[in-house]
């Protein structure tokens, strides 16, 4: 079968529906909310949320050059594996509070921020999980309506709506942010309280760490 010549109608039918297909992806992406996180490599899932925090999938070696040229200092993993085989011989701080995003509570939250705020002073910071959608993506929301002062619903449509993956793998973390008590968390953080509750097991903890601290006399 011969192909039609390039100058035929048929051609110039193709040509107007990719240069419309390509115009319309442009305009999505140009529709992106400047206030949302906005993409760095999405290779791993890299965004940046401000000009000193970061958000991402688990890193490999290999991302260490472009985590280097954005200054990052510190990295806050909310996975089990150990950060240190990807970062081992850098200057980058590791923490860790590994997570589960059906499990996840209001303690757990405060520490992530409290550590996420903290860490912010050093320089950039980067929070990851394994995929960077579901655990990560619920701490960012949390960042985003604690911290920031972001509404709830515009926080879970950054989080649905803002690429980082399928919406139907962020059940759990979409279900905690919509469930959470915002002012609640605040005002705890505010209080240097560990948690909203007062008989939440880190109170426990924080008594335990109390009693079993050595007492000195003068």
């Amino acid at each position: 079968m011969m192909r039609p010549p390039l100058s035929s109608p048929l051609h110039s039918l193709a040509l107007a529906v990719i240069t419309l297909l390509v115009g319309a992806t442009g305009a999505h992406a140009s529709e992106r909310p400047a206030t949302w996180a906005q993409p760095v490599d999405t290779s791993f899932n890299l965004y940046r949320l401000s000009p000193t925090l970061y958000r991402s999938a688990l890193p490999e070696a290999r991302n260490l050059p472009l985590l280097e040229q954005l200054g990052m200092r510190t990295v806050l993993s909310l996975i089990k594996t150990d950060d240190k085989v990807w970062t081992n011989g850098t200057p980058l701080r590791t923490l860790s509070v590994p997570t589960h995003a059906d499990r996840v509570d209001d303690a757990d939250v405060i520490r992530v921020l409290n550590l996420l705020q903290s860490a912010q002073q050093q320089g950039p910071v980067l929070l990851h999980c394994k995929h960077g959608r579901d655990r990560t993506g619920l701490f960012a929301a949390m960042y985003r309506t604690v911290v920031q002062g972001w509404s709830r619903e515009d926080a879970l449509q950054e989080m649905v709506e803002g690429g980082f993956g399928n919406q139907d793998d962020m059940a759990d973390a979409i279900r905690y942010v919509r469930n959470a008590d915002i002012e609640a968390i605040r005002q705890a953080m505010s209080e240097g309280r560990c948690s909203p509750s007062p008989v939440s097991l880190c109170h426990l903890r924080e008594l335990l760490s109390s009693l079993a601290a050595p007492t000195v006399f003068d």
